[in-house]
């Protein structure tokens, strides 16, 4: 069921795309993450987000 409130999509959005993900082990860290929570590597990236 798609959103249609923009509000909404918004919020959904933010929570969907906004982490970084590790590039040694892939796990997925919050967005304000210094190091990777599982093998303390500091080479982290923003999540890719792909536009439809």
């Amino acid at each position: 069921m798609p959103i249609t409130d923009p509000e909404k999509l918004r919020i959904a959005l933010e929570h969907r795309f906004n982490y970084k993900i590790c590039r040694k082990c892939g796990a997925r860290n919050p967005p304000r993450a210094e190091k990777c929570r599982r093998c303390k590597s500091k080479n982290l990236r923003p999540k890719k987000y792909k536009a439809k």
